[in-house]
Protein backbone atom coordinates (compact mmCIF):
# COMPACT_ATOMS: atom_id res chain seq x y z
CA UNK A 1 0.00 0.00 0.00
CA UNK A 2 3.14 2.51 0.94
CA UNK A 3 3.84 1.89 -2.64
CA UNK A 4 0.97 3.54 -4.27
CA UNK A 5 1.83 7.06 -4.20
CA UNK A 6 4.66 6.15 -6.77
CA UNK A 7 2.40 5.63 -9.57
CA UNK A 8 1.89 9.39 -9.55
CA UNK A 9 5.27 9.23 -11.41
CA UNK A 10 4.14 7.64 -14.70
CA UNK A 11 2.60 11.00 -16.10
CA UNK A 12 6.07 11.66 -16.02
CA UNK A 13 6.85 9.05 -18.78
CA UNK A 14 3.21 9.18 -20.18
CA UNK A 15 4.19 12.99 -21.64
CA UNK A 16 7.17 11.88 -23.51
CA UNK A 17 5.38 8.67 -24.77
CA UNK A 18 3.00 11.10 -25.94
CA UNK A 19 5.26 13.04 -28.15
CA UNK A 20 6.87 9.75 -29.32
CA UNK A 21 3.45 8.82 -30.73
CA UNK A 22 2.91 12.03 -32.18
CA UNK A 23 -0.14 14.05 -30.27
CA UNK A 24 0.95 17.22 -29.83
CA UNK A 25 -1.94 18.81 -28.20
CA UNK A 26 -3.88 18.90 -25.15
CA UNK A 27 -5.16 15.00 -24.67
CA UNK A 28 -8.43 14.80 -22.75
CA UNK A 29 -7.48 11.25 -22.35
CA UNK A 30 -4.09 12.35 -20.23
CA UNK A 31 -6.72 14.99 -18.20
CA UNK A 32 -8.73 11.84 -16.89
CA UNK A 33 -5.80 10.12 -16.44
CA UNK A 34 -3.91 12.43 -13.97
CA UNK A 35 -8.30 13.07 -11.82
CA UNK A 36 -8.22 9.47 -11.59
CA UNK A 37 -4.50 9.60 -9.48
CA UNK A 38 -5.99 12.13 -7.81
CA UNK A 39 -8.96 10.51 -7.03
CA UNK A 40 -7.01 7.64 -6.40
CA UNK A 41 -4.49 9.54 -3.65
CA UNK A 42 -7.90 11.08 -2.06
CA UNK A 43 -9.06 7.23 -1.43
CA UNK A 44 -5.88 5.72 -0.45
CA UNK A 45 -4.19 8.27 1.65
CA UNK A 46 -4.18 7.85 5.73
CA UNK A 47 -3.60 11.27 6.54
CA UNK A 48 -3.23 14.86 5.02
CA UNK A 49 0.31 15.50 5.31
CA UNK A 50 0.34 11.89 3.15
CA UNK A 51 -2.29 13.19 0.66
CA UNK A 52 -0.66 16.53 -0.18
CA UNK A 53 2.86 14.87 -0.50
CA UNK A 54 1.85 12.24 -3.13
CA UNK A 55 -0.42 15.35 -5.17
CA UNK A 56 3.09 17.08 -4.88
CA UNK A 57 4.47 14.35 -6.56
CA UNK A 58 1.78 14.13 -9.33
CA UNK A 59 2.09 17.80 -9.53
CA UNK A 60 5.83 17.63 -9.99
CA UNK A 61 5.83 14.55 -12.21
CA UNK A 62 2.86 16.80 -14.75
CA UNK A 63 5.27 19.34 -15.07
CA UNK A 64 8.82 17.42 -15.57
CA UNK A 65 7.40 14.91 -17.82
CA UNK A 66 5.40 18.22 -19.80
CA UNK A 67 9.12 19.68 -19.13
CA UNK A 68 10.62 16.46 -20.70
CA UNK A 69 7.98 16.31 -23.91
CA UNK A 70 8.89 20.02 -24.76
CA UNK A 71 13.09 18.70 -24.65
CA UNK A 72 12.33 16.26 -26.49
CA UNK A 73 9.82 18.17 -28.95
CA UNK A 74 12.13 20.65 -29.84
CA UNK A 75 15.40 18.80 -30.09
CA UNK A 76 14.06 15.56 -32.29
CA UNK A 77 11.24 16.43 -33.96
CA UNK A 78 10.52 20.34 -34.76
CA UNK A 79 13.23 23.05 -33.72
CA UNK A 80 10.43 25.80 -34.16
CA UNK A 81 10.77 28.89 -32.28
CA UNK A 82 7.46 28.68 -30.65
CA UNK A 83 8.05 25.60 -29.39
CA UNK A 84 9.23 25.92 -26.13
CA UNK A 85 6.24 28.84 -25.68
CA UNK A 86 3.31 26.47 -26.62
CA UNK A 87 5.31 23.80 -24.46
CA UNK A 88 5.04 26.05 -21.55
CA UNK A 89 1.40 26.90 -21.65
CA UNK A 90 0.67 23.34 -21.81
CA UNK A 91 2.55 22.56 -18.78
CA UNK A 92 1.14 25.48 -17.02
CA UNK A 93 -2.55 24.01 -17.98
CA UNK A 94 -1.66 20.74 -16.56
CA UNK A 95 -0.31 22.16 -13.39
CA UNK A 96 -3.28 24.14 -12.85
CA UNK A 97 -5.90 21.46 -13.71
CA UNK A 98 -3.69 19.23 -11.55
CA UNK A 99 -3.93 22.31 -8.62
CA UNK A 100 -7.59 22.36 -9.07
CA UNK A 101 -7.80 18.89 -8.41
CA UNK A 102 -5.69 18.56 -5.81
CA UNK A 103 -7.85 21.92 -4.19
CA UNK A 104 -11.16 19.67 -4.36
CA UNK A 105 -9.17 16.43 -3.34
CA UNK A 106 -7.77 18.21 0.28
CA UNK A 107 -11.50 19.36 0.79
CA UNK A 108 -13.04 15.82 0.08
CA UNK A 109 -10.54 14.50 2.49
CA UNK A 110 -11.20 16.74 5.13
CA UNK A 111 -14.58 16.04 4.70
CA UNK A 112 -13.98 12.27 4.93
CA UNK A 113 -12.25 12.52 8.05
CA UNK A 114 -14.47 15.25 9.58
CA UNK A 115 -17.24 12.50 9.56
CA UNK A 116 -14.95 9.50 10.34
CA UNK A 117 -14.18 11.57 13.52
CA UNK A 118 -17.85 12.25 14.08
CA UNK A 119 -18.68 8.64 13.73
CA UNK A 120 -15.74 7.38 16.61
CA UNK A 121 -16.68 10.08 18.43
CA UNK A 122 -13.41 12.02 18.53
CA UNK A 123 -15.34 15.69 17.68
Amino acid sequence: MKFLKWLNLIPLVMFVIRDMLGMADINPIWMIVIAAFVIMNVFMAKSMKEYLLSSLLLLISCVAGMILSTYYYYYFVSSDFETPIVGAFIAMVYGIFVLVLVGVGTAVFAIRNRKEAVKNGDI
